[in-house]
């Protein structure tokens, strides 16, 4: 049986390519109401790294392997199919977006949910190897291993300094049926005060099943945001609260990062704390995380990280040294 999906997973990614390859976008005549633009762009990127534990198996992997084709069918009307060769399911991304002004665009499929600043950054432009943990362990999709991604339809839109984004959603993650009646609700509202300073609130309130017949239970999220970027420097931060049924949750990550070198050479001071049950003592976990990444084109560079975890005590836990390397195109 798993020979047989990964065989259909290699042709799928064969049959990507060579519709990027024999793409009709020249055979548009003038005048048609398609768009002008190409009917499919093909983009990709891979990420190959090495983790050694203090304690625990150190490793080389292929972290990630993506393709995503998207284009324009109608002059309003875009898609995107997005998928990764390492992951199980390999459909990370399946979405047909209606844009009827700047104001407004519906969007059905599946996509992220709109929930924090880095759960919604694309994994090839992190600036850490890692998310932090409040994010991984809190954020809407990412609590239950669907890569922060959902089935559903959300509108967006931007008014002068301000963004939304409001969506319905399964609540059951990337490739799986709701497995209960009841729908969650997603929303994040986007302040630019600055060009350089953005501000955010996001909402996430829901029920989960994880098996059909089992009683769905509260999955309630709240969350802050912070970013700055200005010249060289920049700052980002994160505060998450969460209730998964009596269980009451809460993370939050500071980060701080600087280019010694423009464009080409990034420093990066990460700190992040998960308190994975507020209602106890001795259940949280802080994470340092210090960085350096280096671009050699903006969807290509080296990343080296070393990770020092602590318990609530204060007493260290364990560390790692990471290196990885991202190529794309």
């Amino acid at each position: 049986m798993r020979k047989k999906l990964r065989k259909n997973e290699l042709l799928l990614i064969l049959g990507l390519l060579l519709m990027a390859q024999f793409s009709p976008a020249d055979e548009k005549k003038p005048g048609s109401s398609l768009s002008s633009e190409p009917a499919l762009k093909l983009n990709g990127f891979s990420q190959v790294g090495y983790t050694h534990w203090e304690e625990g198996a150190s490793e080389f992997r292929i972290r990630r392997a993506r393709l995503w084709l998207k284009g324009d069918v109608f002059k309003n009307i875009n898609y995107r199919l997005q998928v990764d060769a390492v992951k199980s399911p390999i459909l990370l991304d399946a979405i047909v977006e209606f844009s009827l002004s700047s104001h407004l665009a519906l969007r059905i499929g599946q996509f992220k949910v709109p929930f924090s600043l880095e759960s919604l950054a694309s994994s090839s432009s992190l600036d850490t190897i890692n998310r932090s943990q409040p994010v991984e362990k809190l954020c809407p999709g990412r609590d239950i291993g669907s890569q922060g991604r959902d089935i559903g339809a959300m509108v967006s839109g931007k008014f002068s300094k301000v963004e939304y984004s409001l969506g319905i959603f399964n609540g059951s993650g990337i490739n799986r049926a709701d497995l209960n009646k009841q729908k969650d609700i997603g929303a994040r509202l986007v302040l630019h005060p600055l060009s350089s300073l953005q501000v955010a609130a996001a909402f996430y309130q829901g029920r989960y099943s994880s098996e059909s017949g089992i009683d769905p239970v509260r999955r309630d999220r709240s969350g802050m945001e912070v970013f700055l970027n200005r010249f060289r420097f920049s700052l980002k931060g994160e505060y998450i609260l969460a209730k998964d049924g009596q269980t009451s949750r809460k993370g939050w990550y500071l980060q701080a990062g600087y280019f010694l070198i423009s464009k080409k050479l990034q420093s990066i001071i990460k700190y992040d704390s998960y308190d994975k049950n507020r209602e106890m003592d001795g259940d949280r976990s802080d994470l340092m995380t210090f960085g350096l990444n280096l671009f050699f084109t903006e969807i290509t560079k080296f990343q080296i990280n070393y990770e020092l975890y602590r318990d609530e005590s204060g007493n260290r836990s364990n560390s790692a040294l990471l290196a990885q390397f991202q190529a794309g195109f």
